[in-house]
């Protein structure tokens, strides 16, 4: 009895040791029933995710993050372009803006004289051509203005608004204007026959020049060589009348004196 109670301690201890680190003693884990084996692994599984498995899943996130960093900066970027691309286009207007010159003053012409009247002078050239003076009508009276003696130009301007008589032109003569030759495709001209301010005689064309909000009638080709043989200045104010020699319509250039 003594023997078997001995026994019984010393498996007592061993049980009670292997209970705390049962992998220290293998050797009588095996002896233990299935059970007690069972229970007592239970107590101290392994683990179940390596340390490994978790570093790969780490460096994962990391080149994540790393990605969306690089997309914050590109997008930073671009705004900061466009920001910058939008600056200097307005620096850039604001230069222009700076060029460009006040706008001056157009000079102040003299009065235009009202009633227009027809110089002697050339009341008797008109009636030694053959035609009754009561036929002159006035087309406009105006002041010359720079365009109007501009070589580049080479025209002087009259507008449809500003014509006195409206009939100084046939119905036949109003739809050539209003045509285009087929040549050259620009709008037709009428060749008429000059009475410069010198009373000399010379050939000159009318055409008709149709712009967005208004239409204009213009005195082309040799415009440029009557303003200069007259000597005329912006500023002096002139007079064109208008008449028909049989079927050649003409046209009388007056100076009007200051």
């Amino acid at each position: 009895m003594g023997m078997l109670m001995v026994g019984m301690l010393k498996s007592k201890k061993k049980d009670e040791a292997f209970r705390k680190n049962p992998f220290m003693c293998d050797h009588y884990y095996y002896l233990l029933p299935r059970g007690k084996r069972s229970k007592l692994f239970r107590r101290k599984k392994p683990p179940t995710v390596m340390p490994q498995k978790k570093g790969l899943k780490i460096r994962i996130k990391r080149k994540r993050i790393e990605a969306v960093d690089e997309d914050l900066s590109m997008e930073r970027n671009k705004t900061q372009t466009l920001s910058d691309e939008k600056q200097s286009k307005l620096e850039d207007r604001e230069k222009k803006r700076k060029k460009i010159k006040p706008i001056i003053n157009p000079p102040v012409l003299p009065p235009i004289i009202d009633p227009p009247v027809l110089p002697d002078e050339l009341k008797e050239k008109i009636s030694g051509m053959g035609v009754q003076i009561s036929q002159v009508k006035l087309v406009i009276q105006k002041a010359l203005y720079v365009t109007d003696l501009n070589s580049k130009q080479g025209r002087l301007s009259i507008p449809l608004k500003q014509v006195v008589s409206k009939d100084f032109l046939t119905p036949q003569q109003i739809m050539v204007l209003d045509t285009k030759d087929n040549v050259s495709n620009k709008n037709s001209q009428i060749q008429f026959g000059l009475i410069e301010p010198s009373l000399e005689e010379t050939k000159i064309h009318l055409a008709k020049w149709n712009m967005r909000r208004s239409s204009n009638y213009v005195l082309l080709n040799d415009w440029v060589q009557v303003a200069t043989r007259n000597n005329l200045e912006s500023g002096m104010v002139v007079q064109l009348w208008s008449f028909h020699q049989d079927l050649i319509p003409w046209l009388a250039l007056v100076l009007v004196p200051q």
